[in-house]
């Protein structure tokens, strides 16, 4: 008896980890494509003691999570919004920075660019929500085209524990021809209150993490701390689908 406990307690990491691997592999094989490069080109104007500097303009690429068929995408606000980095090297209380976006694409696997737009910024959460433009039928009357997005369990959710392993899924960038990517990360603690974090290690903003059942967590973004990103965190994703119903109400 004591000799087939003790063969249990060996084997059960080998079978835990390999059920897990199949499932991580399986999620990559058919839901890579919900995760997205996003391009933002913008208008920068700032303004401190009472000299304004002249407009500058900027592009920035950065990752996201595809969260609905009609391809509404959540991002990291930090990693296409600039105003905190640009308020922190001015150090001027009285500094002004105002960012408009003259354009926004959703770059696709086939190497198609959608315009976008975005319809949410919260500078509390770190979150930005960016929406195709699309028309809602095309000339022939077909369907608008349906988007991958993150497969959601919300009935089945559980919480994370702490070490449990999970995986953040990603996509490499345009010199590595944008292959989707995922990494292997673990919980370091869960955060309760004043609102719910998951502490992964081994995570970037804009990606989304899934544990050993393929269950999708959350996308991962900074924790805010007075207008300036102090820490990386995972965002329950039953909030951000919360967020997301909100934000349809704002759709004209």
């Amino acid at each position: 008896m004591k000799l087939l406990t003790l063969y249990f307690f060996l084997i059960a990491p080998v079978v835990y980890s390999a059920t897990a691997e199949k499932v991580w592999k399986n999620l990559l094989d058919e839901n890579a494509d919900c995760v997205t490069w996003v391009s933002v080109t913008m208008r920068i104007e700032v303004s401190a003691g009472g000299r304004s500097m002249p407009p500058q303009e900027q592009k920035l690429e950065a990752i996201g999570t595809i969260i609905a068929e009609d391809g509404l995408t959540v991002l990291s606000l930090s990693t296409v919004d600039p105003r905190a980095k640009i308020l922190a090297r001015l150090r001027n209380g009285s500094a002004s920075v105002q960012v408009n976006y003259t354009e926004v694409l959703i770059l696709m696997k086939d190497g198609s660019e959608i315009p976008a737009q975005i319809l949410l910024k919260d500078n509390d959460l770190d979150l930005a929500y960016v929406l195709p433009i699309t028309d809602e039928k095309s000339s022939e009357g077909s369907s608008p085209k349906a988007f991958p997005f993150v497969p959601s369990k919300q009935g089945n959710f559980k919480s994370p524990a702490v070490l449990d392993g999970v995986v953040s899924m990603s996509k490499l960038g345009r010199n590595l021809y944008r292959q989707s990517t995922l990494r292997r990360g673990w919980v370091n603690a869960v955060i309760e209150k004043p609102r719910q974090y998951y502490v992964i290690e081994n995570t970037s903003p804009g990606t989304p993490v899934f544990d050993k059942q393929g269950t999708w967590l959350g996308v991962v973004v900074y924790k805010m701390e007075r207008g300036q990103p102090s820490a990386i965190v995972t965002l329950p994703s039953k909030d951000i689908l919360e967020i997301a119903a909100q934000v349809r109400t704002r759709i004209p």
